[in-house]
């Protein structure tokens, strides 16, 4: 299959060369306390308040689409036409050209993201002040950040749009960035200070990471003037671009290898709880006796997935500084292949084919986060939890995740849990979702209304979960005696 890529997306800053995709948090899973591993996901220190002494989890799964640049009207689409891709389109008045979106008539810089998860096969195992988690996972993450209005219409409308003409555009920060890797991680949380109506935890996960692929467009600073619908001056230009992938940069073919690269990331975490009964020094003998101490609520504070990948298998790096070019028939131009396409552009910044070359590696940052979340309980099976996640900033090339501020109610029983989810996408987005677990199985939400046609379509979201658990005081409450008085356990699901 050839690749071909126009000059006019990735010497034009890239946009594009991913969909748009993006993740929440999947408040309905992590903030349960019958979370299992799924409570790592936001803080490790959360283990110790699962009411389950053991969780199994088989398979789980979360995708996100949401942007604040284009948009489906309501009244052209269907759900459905996701999955299809029958996506109808409409014209643009431009050149007699379609598209199959809208896009929105903003005055600020705008983004699209991604994250997609799949969580693999992992084990948590709680004894007394002692918790312990493994797990895996495959996460794909693809974000474009600082869309400018001027840009975004470029995108939209291309080169012969005229009112885009003659006139004189700036980029700052711009990037455009994808990654994907597989992770295996071991998780530690200590519980101490056990006073009676109170407790703090304290959390550790240790992740090896294996990249797949890598890639990112980073403009720190650029100005350009679109002449006509063929050229562009490119008055002043500053940008890196990298890539690392498993395919042949010359014929585009796969490669036998798919881990390009590898790191190391963590997570660690903080937790207090003020109980609601007096919490005993003693411990349980077994795991299955331990006791299970409610509280009336608790405060979490996390940073997850801070670390990095660094490719260096089939990886490149590109830098362009101090350069400019006024670029003719720009529309026209189209490669086959990756090393043509860079080479091409070196050639004409710089009259050099390999003058932007200057690294066989580089490092992607993961997309690290401030957690914090409170969760208060009404001792009626009724609880609220509010959270926020903060994208945390690191200097150098990395992936960023939208910050996310939440409220959500929930129902938790022993086999039976609904949790209803508000929350603000990017501070200004308002978005509710729904979940439910029903004994093994958890599905739901953040972006429920998403699926209904009730507004225009700008992105949407489905996670799930299928583990078991074992909940704690379960050999206590169920142990059953045999005529001669031997004790008989019986495990059952969590309480």
């Amino acid at each position: 299959m050839k690749l071909r890529i126009s000059i006019g997306i990735i010497v034009f800053i890239g946009l594009f060369t991913s969909p748009f995709l993006c993740a929440q948090e999947m408040s309905g899973l992590v903030h349960s306390n019958h979370a299992g591993t799924n409570v790592l996901l936001f803080n490790p220190a959360g283990m110790h308040h699962q009411k389950d002494w053991l969780s199994i989890h088989i398979i789980g799964g979360d995708i996100f689409l949401g942007n604040d640049y284009m948009y489906l009207k309501k009244e052209e689409f269907k759900f459905s036409q996701i999955f299809s891709g029958n996506i109808p389109a409409h014209p643009i008045g431009v050149n007699n050209e379609s598209r199959n979106f809208y896009i929105y008539d903003r005055n600020y810089n705008t983004r699209l993201d991604l994250d997609i998860k799949i969580q693999g096969p992992s084990a948590m195992f709680i004894l007394n002040e002692h918790a312990f988690a493994l797990f895996s996972s495959f996460r794909s993450i693809q974000h474009i950040r600082n869309i400018t209005p001027d840009l975004g219409r470029t995108q939209y409308y291309g080169f012969a749009y005229t009112p885009q003409q003659n006139q004189i555009s700036e980029l700052k920060n711009y990037n455009n960035s994808s990654l994907s890797w597989g992770e295996i991680g071991i998780s530690y949380a200590y519980q101490w200070n056990r006073l009676l109506y109170s407790n703090w935890n304290f959390g550790i996960s240790i992740k090896r990471l294996y990249g797949f692929a890598g890639y990112y467009s980073h403009t720190s600073s650029a100005k350009y003037n679109i002449l006509n619908d063929s050229t562009i001056d490119f008055l002043s230009y500053e940008s890196e671009l990298a890539f690392s992938m498993p395919i042949d940069y010359d014929t585009d073919q796969p490669t036998d290898s798919y881990i390009n690269g590898t790191g190391w990331a963590f997570d660690i975490g903080v937790e207090y709880q003020r109980l609601l009964d007096r919490q005993s020094k003693s411990f349980g003998n077994q795991a299955c006796s331990q006791p299970h101490f409610n509280y009336k609520y608790r405060i979490g504070v996390s940073l997850v997935d801070f670390g990095k990948i660094n490719f260096n298998n089939n990886a490149q790096l590109h830098q362009y500084t101090n350069t400019s070019y006024t670029w003719v028939d720009i529309d026209t131009t189209h490669y086959n292949n990756w090393n043509q396409m860079v080479r091409e552009i070196s050639n004409r910044f710089y009259g050099d084919p390999n003058a932007t070359y200057r690294a066989s590696s580089f490092n992607m940052w993961l997309p690290a986060s401030l957690n914090i979340d409170f969760d208060y309980n009404f001792e009626n099976q009724i609880y609220l939890n509010t959270s926020l996640v903060y994208n945390f900033p690191i200097n150098g090339n990395y992936m960023q995740k939208p910050s996310i501020i939440s409220i959500a109610p929930r129902f938790e029983a022993k086999d039976l849990e609904v949790n209803l989810t508000a929350s603000l996408y990017q501070w200004r987005y308002p978005r509710v979702g729904l979940s439910l677990r029903l004994y093994f199985l958890t599905i739901g939400s953040d972006y429920l209304t998403s699926m209904f046609g009730w507004h225009d379509f700008n992105g949407t979201d489905f996670y799930f979960s299928i583990k078991f658990n074992i909940g704690k005081g379960s050999c206590t409450k169920r142990n059953k005696f045999g005529p001669c008085g031997e004790v008989h356990r019986n495990f059952p699901w969590s309480d």
